[in-house]
């Protein structure tokens, strides 16, 4: 009899020590609030003058919570070594965009919908290689990659759970991506008048079988190199005018998910997760120099899915994490 019981006390001390594997993270305070907040937004307007804040449709109905799922940037993931041949030019234009240098490649302009899922780390990277394959190609190949190969085929990333951008790009060049049209993206999308169409989703299982003509080898794309880029100025436009978009990871808060217009800067607002966005251009306004992003929060957020953020002072770590790639064609 005392045996047993020392047993079973042995066995509810060991039980007790450990973390249950499946507990979910108890919502707080902050994670219950709607993401539209009001008030907010009439701070940010009263207290700067650099941008404008106003309600996306994107953003009505959502929690903070279901917010931060789409915050999927790992900022502790793959780092990339910076590409040793990088040649900064020295009279660079005091204003670029990609969409209007190239307007022959149509990803370029294209906002995208990443829906219920915490994959803005692939869809960073594979709109950024699409347009860079188009750029390299002149045009010869034109169209997007598969968000669903990066988001469930990548085992370094988490899928919806998060991934990384330095990752995302190593991906691309050890394994390749196919095409958007062989491997369609599965997750649910709607529009923002729809919403909530679905709750945040499981990272699909992988599928390595095209659902149109081609095969999957044969559609596969590959990066033959992977990089970082310097994060100073001179190096990141420099990037972008020569070789295209590239994709930049950073903090967001409470604010951003407010931006209509304007050049963003950090007013007001907690800090909510890490999101990566693909960069296209750069330039001034109104004497405040910025880059030019492209969202993939649909067209009903920000400035019909773009925004600009403060250059030149990393803002909200906006320049600490830039990664590219040279396609292979």
């Amino acid at each position: 009899m005392l045996r047993s019981v020392v047993l079973l006390v042995a066995i509810l001390v060991v039980c007790c020590s450990c973390k249950p594997l499946s507990v979910k993270h108890k919502p707080t305070l902050l994670d219950l609030r709607p993401s539209v907040d009001s008030n907010l937004i009439k701070f940010v307007n009263a207290n700067q003058t650099r941008w404008i804040a106003g309600v996306n449709s994107f953003m009505e109905k959502k929690t903070m919570q279901e917010v931060k799922q789409l915050l999927g940037w790992k900022p502790n993931g793959k780092k990339l070594a910076p590409l040793a041949t990088a040649n900064n030019v020295q009279q660079l234009p005091s204003s670029f965009d990609s969409a209007t240098n190239w307007p022959q490649c149509k990803t370029i302009g294209t906002i995208y919908d990443q829906a219920r899922c915490g994959s803005c780390w692939a869809f960073g990277a594979v709109e950024s290689i699409s347009d860079r394959f188009c750029i390299a190609s002149k045009a010869s190949f034109n169209q997007v990659l598969s968000f669903e190969d990066m988001v469930s085929c990548d085992d370094d990333d988490s899928g919806c759970e998060g991934g990384d951008a330095g990752s995302a790009f190593n991906f691309a060049q050890q394994n390749g991506l196919v095409t958007g049209t062989c491997y369609p993206y599965v997750v649910p999308t709607c529009a923002p008048s729809q919403e909530p169409c679905l709750n945040f989703v499981d990272t699909p299982s992988c599928q390595q079988s095209c659902s149109d003509s081609e095969t999957w080898t044969n559609s596969l794309h590959y990066l033959s190199n992977a990089y970082s880029v310097n994060s100073d100025v001179n190096s990141i436009q420099s990037e972008m005018y020569q070789n295209g978009p590239v994709e930049a990871c950073f903090d967001v808060y409470e604010d951003f998910l407010s931006y209509k217009s304007g050049v963003y800067q950090h007013t007001s607002g907690e800090y909510l997760g890490g999101h990566c966005v693909k960069c296209i251009g750069y330039g001034t306004e109104n004497g405040t120099p910025y880059w030019l992003c492209n969202n993939s929060w649909t067209t009903y957020w920000g400035d019909n899915g773009q925004f600009k953020i403060v250059s030149g002072q990393d803002e909200c770590g906006i320049e600490d994490d830039v990664v590219a790639g040279t396609p292979q064609v």
